[in-house]
């Protein structure tokens, strides 16, 4: 691989992620669904720009097009979010699913994963069901919110788990933004079904765009030690 293109596309990556952060300030202080949508095709994009770098190295591990997939029902949740929340939150859960099976991909399944995803599970629904910082009345709605729970715990377990197996650079990055979007997630249940605050604002928008980010960003790194160990 040649490392005048991997120094071109990381530093692609970088003024990428730049352009989200900056995209995601003009949106807290602006609002609208339009640029909310704008700051979320920023990620996609990145995610784009690292399928064509694995195209140009030709290094092509299978997790990158399924993260790339959660990328794209990412950003197609967040706009949906804000005209219908369930189906919004649905393609969430879908988008969570593709990161989980890519996460699968890249360490076999084991029975200690279930150390990482139970504890972590359980620590969810209670905070969705049992603390007051979360009040949904409407039953159906608690269900799907702890199905959505148990899904991303899944993702955040199975990132943790691989991260125990391999330390690689790739594996640290997708366990951080994990850890970064299922926080997010959280802050944005108690935004919706607790007393919502410019606080909890603040942390489930600067903590889930950057998440995505990394996850996108992870992809790079994925394609630079699939070519190491082609070699």
């Amino acid at each position: 691989m040649s490392e005048s293109i991997k120094n071109k596309f990381f530093k692609v990556n970088i003024v990428l992620f730049i352009c989200t952060v900056c995209c995601l300030i003009y949106y807290d202080y602006h609002g609208g669904l339009w640029l909310k949508g704008v700051t979320s095709s920023c990620f996609v994009l990145l995610g784009a720009v690292n399928l064509i770098y694995a195209h140009k190295t030709k290094a092509k591990p299978k997790a990158i097009y399924l993260v790339f997939v959660g990328l794209f029902l990412g950003m197609c949740a967040d706009v949906l979010l804000g005209i219908n929340f369930i189906v919004g939150i649905l393609c969430f859960a879908l988008g969570h699913v593709f990161y989980i099976i890519a996460f699968f991909t890249l360490g076999r399944t084991s029975f200690k994963d279930l150390y990482f995803v139970v504890p972590i599970a359980v620590f969810a629904i209670f905070i969705v069901t049992k603390t007051p910082f979360i009040s949904v009345n409407d039953p159906m709605m608690e269900k799907l919110l702890i199905a959505y729970a148990i899904i991303i715990s899944c993702m955040l377990g199975k990132a943790l788990s691989n991260l125990m197996i391999n330390k690689d650079f790739s594996r640290k990055i997708i366990a951080v933004g994990s850890i970064m979007f299922m926080f997010s997630d959280l802050m944005l249940a108690v935004d919706m079904f607790g007393t919502p605050s410019r606080m909890t604002w603040i942390l489930c928008s600067y903590t889930y765009w950057p998440a995505q980010c990394l996850l996108a960003l992870s992809m790079y790194f994925l394609i630079n030690e699939f070519s190491k160990k082609e070699v």
